[in-house]
């Protein structure tokens, strides 16, 4: 090896202990760049070697930069790649003294954690940018990763600020605009349920996303759902309201607590918007927690425990599946503060015959675009006229739009069953038009139904081939070909049978008499639309649907 090579490599020996965040097909081109730079210093590559060996060494132990061994890493820097262009000798010493010093609640770092840290700046750049990783989400990457980087998100943040990349919420976003969404998927989600159906709607949404718990167990202890009566227990959920809101914009834990200032504007904005007033949650259950991990051990009750362990779940999704349950669960916050806070203005109308044939003359031919909240009390009435009758039991009445028919042990969104005739009709409205994938879906559910029915008490009264079923599809309109008319699903007799809102009305009518119509209206229709569960929009837009119809 001639000498030359052996000056060199000297040089390399020092370049390379900075670990400077440099890509390795540049690194040879750096070392030349320092090389360069000392001999138009006047220095032979061996001498400037030694020269940049005990400046390194001085600023390892004291801190010092010399001007040597600055300029020297300022040539090197030169090759670092495009994210990192702006950072030069200058933006590289002035970041690891704000490393090394720490300040706040960001602890002090050595100076070889600094270098190993500072050396991953292009893999920090690229989680930031790319991959919308939150200070806190690279935090875990590297110390899951690379053990001795188990730093703090507070140093990266000053990394991610240096870089103008810090990760930060816009008010309007993250508080305002991101509320309204929640408040729509609320809707959708729950139009009128009740607490125990929220946790139980949520935590069907849920299972398939997170499998390994019981979500809905968790959500009941959380909302105090088995105490009805009892006061909510507020802050535990504008904390976890909190942990959720980051997911939509960042790949962040949501056990992180304090990246994105919760005890700030945004939060209190937010905070702002639940009925608690024992002010800022965190302030006073979680200040000085960084994370929820270890904060539940000192807390006794069932919520702080459910609080901790949803976040937790929640923590070991990737994004994706991470930002969808937290979209469910933020919409299921919302409708718990709808549920527990919003005094209803009760509709105060006298079901008449003229309104018993308005509204359902209504519904015959328009949607009211609430989430099914109206026609499914109308179709309760209407069902009830055609179908209640001596010997034939009703399973649905009331129940929720969203209300799942395995878990309400119904065959349909209304059942009517006579065990002697071997029988049930069910009945599913459905709002616009009727496809046959629909179809074919809710047969896919029917089956699992059956199933469950036989096993419960049809097995033991006969043959499953003795029983058959109605399936009743109420809709505006339907696909005109392909729709089943019949079908067999574990030995059960299954008949599919189409009518429009207009067919069931005038069956419904031919079955009774008006004053039974005008009862069963009141009943099933106004009182139903009435209960606290309903939001007012359902009840406006009833209000607006008689008055039309009244003109």
């Amino acid at each position: 090896m001639s000498l030359a090579v052996d000056e060199v490599l000297n040089v390399a020996q020092v370049v390379h202990s900075w670990e400077l965040p440099l890509p390795i097909e540049s690194a040879h081109d750096a070392v030349n760049a320092v090389v360069t730079h000392g001999e138009e210093k006047g220095f032979r590559p061996e001498d400037f070697a030694l020269v940049l060996e005990q400046a390194t060494e001085q600023w390892r132990s004291s801190g010092v930069v010399a001007p040597q061994l600055r300029a020297a890493v300022d040539a090197a820097l030169e090759f670092t790649a495009p994210p990192l262009d702006d950072i030069d000798a200058k933006a590289y010493f002035d970041l690891y003294k704000k490393l090394r010093s720490g300040g706040g609640d960001v602890a002090s770092l050595t100076h070889s954690t600094v270098l190993r840290l500072l050396s991953r700046t292009s893999l920090i750049s690229h989680l930031l940018g790319e991959e919308r990783f939150s200070c806190s989400q690279v935090s875990r990457l590297l110390a899951a990763n690379e053990t001795s980087l188990d730093v703090s998100y507070g140093s990266i943040v000053k990394i991610a600020r240096k870089l103008n990349m810090l990760p930060q919420l816009n008010r309007e976003e993250a508080v305002d605009t991101l509320w309204q969404s929640d408040q729509t998927r609320s809707i959708a989600l729950f139009p009128d349920s009740s607490l125990p159906e929220t946790n139980s709607l949520a935590g069907a949404a849920l299972s398939s996303w997170l499998p390994e718990v019981d979500a809905e167990r968790l959500l009941i202890r959380l909302s105090n759902s088995n105490s009805p009566d009892a006061p909510q227990f507020w802050p535990y959920l504008q904390i976890l309201h909190w942990c959720l809101v980051p997911i939509e914009f960042f790949d962040h834990p949501a056990s992180y607590l304090y990246e994105f200032a919760p005890r700030g504007g945004n939060g209190e904005a937010l905070f702002a918007k639940y009925p608690a007033v024992t002010g800022n949650p965190f302030l006073n259950n979680a200040k000085a927690v960084h994370s929820l991990d270890s904060w539940a051990r000192g807390r006794g009750g069932d919520d702080a425990h459910a609080l901790a362990e949803i976040v937790k779940t929640v923590d070991t999704l990737p994004f994706v599946p991470r930002r969808q349950v937290a979209r469910i669960l933020r919409a299921w916050l919302v409708r718990i503060i709808e549920l527990r806070t919003v005094e209803p203005v009760l509709l105060d109308i006298q079901a008449t015959n003229a309104i018993f044939e308005s509204v359902s003359g209504f519904i015959t031919s328009n949607e009211t675009y609430t989430q099914g909240v109206i026609e499914q009390r109308v179709v309760d009435c209407l069902a009830v006229l055609a179908y209640d009758k001596p010997g034939w039991r009703a399973r649905g009445l009331g129940d929720g739009v969203n209300a799942t028919n395995f878990s309400r042990h119904k065959l349909g969104d209304v059942e009517f069953a006579n065990v002697d005739q071997r029988c049930a009709i069910a009945l599913e409205a459905h709002g616009g038009h009727l496809s046959l994938t629909y179809v074919a879906d809710h047969a896919r559910s029917l089956a699992r139904i059956i199933d469950q029915r036989l096993k419960e008490s049809w097995g033991n009264l006969d043959d499953p081939e003795s029983w058959t079923v109605r399936v009743l599809f109420v809709a505006h309109s339907r696909d005109v070909n392909g729709l089943p008319t019949e079908d067999t699903l574990h030995g059960v007799n299954v008949r599919y049978e189409y009518l429009d809102y207009r067919e069931l009305v005038n069956l419904s009518k031919r079955s009774s008499l008006p004053a039974d119509q005008i009862a069963a209206f009141q009943f099933y229709v106004i009182e139903q639309l009435n209960e606290p569960t309903v939001r007012e929009s359902a009840r406006d837009k009833f209000r607006e649907i008689v008055a039309i119809t009244a003109q």
